[in-house]
C-alpha cells in the first residue's frame, strides 16, 4: 500500500472538517443551553428551598413560643413544667428552654430546662445581647414581635443554634430556646428529602457567608460545595442566613444532558460517513480517469504502431515495385549491354592501330559508359535477388588484407590498416564485397587527400570491422537514410551500394552502423557473430524477413 493510496482527497477532508465543526458547534451550543436550563432550574429550586427553610424555622419558633408565652403569666411552677415538657420533646436535638425576665440587674432566668442558664441565674455575654435585641425589637414592632437568632456555635461536629423572642409586646419576659445537633445527621430527619431537598445537595449557614463555623444543616460533608452551585439568602428572624445548593442530577432531565453528546456523536459519525462516501467516489473517479488515460495511451500507441506498420507496408510495396522494376530493367539491360560490349571489342580489333585519336577517344567513352550500365544492372540484380551466403570458417584479417590489395588507395590518400586475428563463419565472397564497398566509399570521402583507417579484430563474443576516414563527416539527417535503397548523395551513384552492404551484413547475423568520427570524418562499424550456428540462424531470419516483404509487396500490387 503506497503513501498516495493512504492520502485522503482534499474534498473529503474539507467535508469531514466542516461537518465535524458543525457537530462540535452544535454540541457546545446544546451543552451550554442545557447548562443554562440546569442553572435556571437550580436557582429556582434554591429559592424554593430558602423559602421553605425560612418558613420552617419561623414555624418552630412560633410553635415553641406559643406553648410558653401564655404560661409566663402563671405561677413559676407551671411555667417550669411547660419548659421541661418542651425541652424533652425531641431527644435528638438536645433542646434547652429558658424564660427570662428583665430586671434591674439584667435578664434573670425564671424557668429553665435542658442546657443553658439555671433558674435564678442572669444571662451574660452573647446571650444577654441577644435578649436585649429581642426586647428592643418588641418596641419597634409592637404588632408582630420578631425573633432574634443567636450566632452559631460550633463544638466538634455539632452546631448550637439559639432563638430569643419576647412573649408579647406588653410583658418583660423573653423566651429563649436552643438546640444542639450534628448538621449532617440532622439533615436526614429535618429535610427528609421532601420538596426541592430531594433534588439538591445543600448546606445552610447561619450567616450571610459560607463559613464552616456557621453550618446549621448540610447534606454533604465535602464542604464547601464546588462546581455548578446556586446561592440564596433568606431571613431567619432578624438575621440573614445563606443556603448553597448543588443538583444531585441534571434538573433539565437526562435527555437534555445526553442531547449534546448525542449530537456530537451523530455529527462525527455523519462527518466520517460523508467523508468516506466522497473519498470512495473520488477514488472511483480517479480510477476511471486512470483507466481512460491508460486506454487512451494504449490507443495512441496502437495508432502509432498502425501508422508505422502502414508506413512500412507502403515502403515495402514501393520497394517491392521498385525491386521488380529493377529486376526487369537489370535483366533486360544485361543482354543488350553484353552485345554492345562484344561489338566494341570486335570493332576495336577490326580497326586496329589505324584508328585515330578521335575514334579511340569515342571507343574508350563507349566502353566506360557501357561498363557503368553493366555495373548498374548487376547492382539491381544483386539487390533484388540476394544470394544465400555459404558459411565457412575464415580469418577476418586475411579477407581484409585481400580486399586492401585488390583495392589500393589513391596516391593522395594515406591508408592505415590495424588488424588482429579473428576467426568467424561467413561467406568469403560476400564479406569481401562488403569490405570493398566500405573501403571504396572511404577513399571517395577524401578526394583531395586525407587518411583512411581500417581496423578489425575480435570483440567479445563476435568480431568487429571499423572503417574511418578524415573527410568532412556525415550529416545526422543523411546518416538516418544512408542505408535506404536508391538514396545517395553522389551525383552518379545508384544508391544501392550501402543498401546491399547492410543486407549482406544482416544475412550474416551482424549489424552495421554509421556515425560521425570522434575527431572528424565518418566512421562505419560492422559487427559480426563468431559462431557458424549464430550466423546461419541470423541469415535464415534475414532471408525470411526479406521474402515476407517481397511477398507482401507483390500481393498488395495484385490486389484488385
Amino acid at each position: 500500500m503506497t503513501a498516495k493510496m493512504l492520502r485522503a482527497s482534499p474534498l473529503s477532508v474539507v467535508v469531514c472538517v466542516v461537518v465535524a465543526a458543525v457537530a462540535i458547534v452544535g454540541f457546545v451550543l446544546t451543552k451550554n443551553n442545557a447548562a443554562q436550563q440546569d442553572q435556571t432550574l437550580l436557582h429556582g429550586e434554591t429559592a424554593q428551598a430558602a423559602l421553605i427553610g425560612s418558613s420552617e424555622f419561623g414555624s418552630v419558633v412560633s410553635e415553641i413560643t406559643g406553648f410558653i408565652g401564655p404560661a409566663a403569666r402563671y405561677d413559676p411552677g407551671s411555667l417550669q413544667a411547660i419548659a421541661s415538657a418542651v425541652a424533652s420533646a425531641d431527644k435528638s436535638a438536645h433542646f434547652g428552654v429558658n424564660v427570662f425576665r428583665r430586671t434591674a440587674a439584667g435578664f434573670e432566668a425564671i424557668a429553665a430546662a435542658g442546657p443553658g442558664p439555671n433558674t435564678g441565674e442572669l444571662a451574660t455575654g452573647a446571650l444577654a445581647a441577644t435578649l436585649s435585641e429581642a426586647q428592643s425589637s418588641r418596641a419597634s414592632s409592637p404588632i408582630s414581635v420578631p425573633y432574634v437568632p443567636t450566632p452559631i456555635v460550633r463544638s466538634g461536629t455539632n452546631s448550637t443554634v439559639g432563638f430569643a423572642q419576647p412573649v408579647s409586646s406588653g410583658s418583660d419576659e423573653v423566651v429563649y430556646f436552643q438546640f444542639t445537633l450534628d448538621p449532617f445527621t440532622a439533615a436526614k430527619s429535618l429535610l427528609a428529602d421532601r420538596g426541592p431537598f430531594g433534588l439538591l445537595r445543600l448546606a445552610v449557614y447561619g450567616s450571610s457567608k459560607p463559613q464552616s463555623s456557621s453550618v446549621v444543616v448540610a447534606t454533604d460533608k465535602n464542604l464547601p460545595l464546588t462546581g455548578t452551585i446556586a446561592q440564596a439568602e433568606f431571613s431567619v428572624g432578624t438575621r440573614t442566613w445563606l443556603i448553597v445548593t448543588q443538583a444531585r442530577s441534571p434538573l433539565a432531565g437526562s435527555f437534555a444532558a445526553a442531547a449534546p453528546w448525542v449530537i456530537l456523536a451523530l455529527g462525527l459519525f455523519l462527518a466520517l460517513l460523508l467523508a468516506g462516501t466522497i473519498e470512495i467516489l473520488v477514488r472511483r473517479q480517479c480510477y476511471a480517469n486512470h483507466l481512460v488515460a491508460e486506454r487512451t495511451e494504449a490507443l495512441e500507441i496502437s495508432l502509432s504502431d498502425l501508422r508505422t506498420a502502414q508506413a512500412k507496408l507502403v515502403q515495402g510495396e514501393r520497394l517491392a515495385a521498385l525491386g521488380e522494376m529493377a529486376s526487369v530493367v537489370g535483366h533486360e539491360l544485361r543482354n543488350p549491354l553484353t552485345a554492345v560490349t562484344n561489338a566494341l571489342f570486335l570493332l576495336r580489333r577490326t580497326i586496329g592501330d589505324s584508328a585515330g585519336s578521335g575514334v579511340e577517344k569515342h571507343l574508350d567513352m563507349a566502353e566506360r559508359e557501357t561498363t557503368k550500365a553493366a555495373t548498374l544492372a548487376e547492382d539491381l540484380t544483386a539487390f533484388v535477388r540476394p544470394r544465400q551466403p555459404v558459411m565457412a570458417e575464415l580469418d577476418l584479417a586475411d579477407v581484409l588484407h585481400e580486399v586492401i590489395e585488390a583495392t589500393p588507395p589513391p596516391e593522395e590518400v594515406e591508408l592505415v590498416v590495424d588488424t588482429s586475428p579473428a576467426t568467424i563463419a561467413a561467406d568469403r565472397g560476400q564479406l569481401a564485397e562488403v569490405l570493398t564497398n566500405l573501403v571504396t566509399n572511404a577513399y571517395q570521402a577524401v578526394p583531395e587527400g586525407g587518411s583512411v583507417r581500417v581496423s578489425s579484430g575480435a570483440n567479445g563474443a563476435g568480431a568487429i570491422v571499423v572503417v574511418q576516414d578524415s573527410g568532412p563527416g556525415i550529416d545526422p539527417a543523411v546518416a538516418e537514410r544512408i542505408f535506404e535503397p536508391f538514396f545517395t548523395t553522389k551525383s552518379s551513384g545508384t544508391g544501392l551500394g550501402l543498401a546491399i552492404v547492410r543486407r549482406l551484413v544482416e544475412a550474416h547475423g551482424g549489424e552495421i552502423s554509421i556515425d560521425k568520427a570522434p575527431e572528424h570524418g565518418t566512421r562505419v562499424t560492422v559487427r559480426l557473430p563468431v559462431g557458424e550456428a549464430d550466423a546461419q540462424t541470423a541469415a535464415d531470419e534475414a532471408n525470411r524477413r526479406s521474402g515476407t516483404d517481397r511477398r507482401a509487396g507483390v500481393s498488395s500490387r495484385k490486389a484488385p
